[in-house]
């Protein structure tokens, strides 16, 4: 088993990290000074929805919106969908090419804990999530993974460990017999490890096996280095790949992506088959015992070859991946009642509106501005806490009238 520590998972640590430098935790009596804040600079961005399909950038250092969303100068880029749907993203990633990324969403932090914050600097550079791709292998524990946990094995365990699930890949999505027939190749891959390097220890180097499940007898196993980027994988040709090249699978240290929807332009999607006995128990909490098993790798091959996997019903029900951002967490709530999107609550009837202090309007937005983020700013060395402050209607009693955001940012300027 590894024993070696994951430089790039503090997110769950993350809070021991913060009561250090004055974050986290509850009032503690404490007769020292108050300490000197890093954050001493205040920006406010009050910005009209702009059209559906449209995006606009911030620049938090400057106070300023950039022009066409261009360089590494915009720190936060607020986009209107198709649907009227507004959604946040940060400058890095899949949404930009600057350094930037957020540490958690506005369901992770409230405001006032994120103005104890003194010093951005101490925290390590990977809490700050870069936007990415959203699929099959996204998860919804600390690490957002669902083909890892982080340290089974309680506080003093600061270990990856693979869940040995069972993913369904297909090469053609867009096609029917994809499911089912699979004249077009089908795989079942297993992630069965975290660590390697020479010593063996070394966080970064995922290692899966997997399977044509036309002919599921041949199990294929390959470990790579994913410490600094994304590296890219041919399941048919058995060997590493570029991003200009065929690709199906891809890592970047735990993140994984697939060829198809937001990732690629091709048509690789994924669908869970099976999660194996013994991993879970009723609640959905990891057993320590059976990831730490020193026979979990051959207790777990008879499911990458199992014959009975749960498949897709359709074409369409294979998972392709989405772009995905910190800031856009999953919507909580239901129909008719009001739907919490973090940053605001959408009210969808004016009965619901009414309830919560407004006019008696359905389709309402409300501003939880109790919620807030840290940002890494896309140059990658000035920092940001936010929050959205208020949403305000042209016109109060009507919906569709123009919205104006009004966003708050204390600002850590570069050193």
């Amino acid at each position: 088993m590894p024993h070696a520590f994951d430089r790039s998972l503090p997110l769950v640590c993350a809070c021991a990290i913060l009561a250090a430098c004055g974050g986290g935790g509850g009032a503690q009596e404490d007769s020292s000074p108050t300490p000197t804040t890093s954050f001493t600079q205040q920006a406010t961005w009050a910005v009209t929805l702009p059209a559906s399909g449209s995006s606009v950038c911030y620049d938090f250092n400057a106070r300023a919106e950039v022009a066409g969303c261009a360089g590494n100068a915009w720190d936060l880029k607020l986009t209107v969908g198709s649907r009227g749907s507004a959604s946040l993203w940060t400058n890095s990633g899949t949404s930009g090419t600057g350094a930037g990324g957020a540490f958690g969403g506005p369901f992770d932090h409230t405001w006032t804990e994120l103005q104890s914050y003194t010093d951005a600097t101490t925290l390590p550079a990977t809490v700050f999530r870069a936007d990415g791709a959203s699929g099959v292998f996204s998860g919804s524990n600390g690490i957002q993974s669902a083909a890892f946990e982080y340290g089974v094995g309680g506080s003093n365990d600061h270990l990856l460990y693979p869940n040995f699930r069972v993913f369904l890949i297909t090469t053609n999505a867009a096609s029917a017999d994809a499911v089912g027939t699979e004249t077009s190749p089908v795989f079942a891959l297993q992630i069965t490890g975290y660590y390697g390097g020479a010593g063996g220890t070394t966080s970064g180097y995922p290692s899966f096996r997997w399977v044509d499940r036309r002919d599921p007898s041949m199990v294929h196993e390959a470990t790579v280095d994913a410490r600094t980027g994304w590296v890219y994988f041919d399941l048919v040709q058995r060997q590493l790949s570029s991003e200009t090249g065929p690709w199906h699978i891809a890592f970047n240290r735990y993140n994984v992506k697939l060829n198809g929807g937001s990732s690629g332009s091709g048509n690789v999607a994924g669908f869970i088959g099976r999660t194996p006995a013994g991993f879970y128990d009723a609640n959905g909490a990891p057993i320590a015992a059976k990831f730490q098993s020193q026979t979990v790798a051959a207790d777990t091959l008879p499911d990458l070859q199992a014959s009975d996997l749960s498949t897709p019903s359709s074409a369409s029900a294979w998972v392709r991946d989405t772009l995905a951002s910190a800031l856009n967490p999953a919507v909580r709530g239901s129909y008719p009642n009001s739907l919490d999107y973090g940053w605001y609550v959408y009210h969808p009837t004016a009965a619901s509106a009414q309830a919560a202090g407004l006019p008696a309007v359905a389709h309402l937005l409300q501003a939880q501005p109790e919620r807030g983020t840290l940002l890494r700013g896309g140059e990658g060395n000035t920092f940001a806490r936010m929050r959205l402050r208020s949403i305000v209607y042209a016109d109060p009693n009507n919906a569709s009238s123009a919205q104006t955001w009004t966003f708050e940012f204390d600002v850590q300027p570069a050193r």
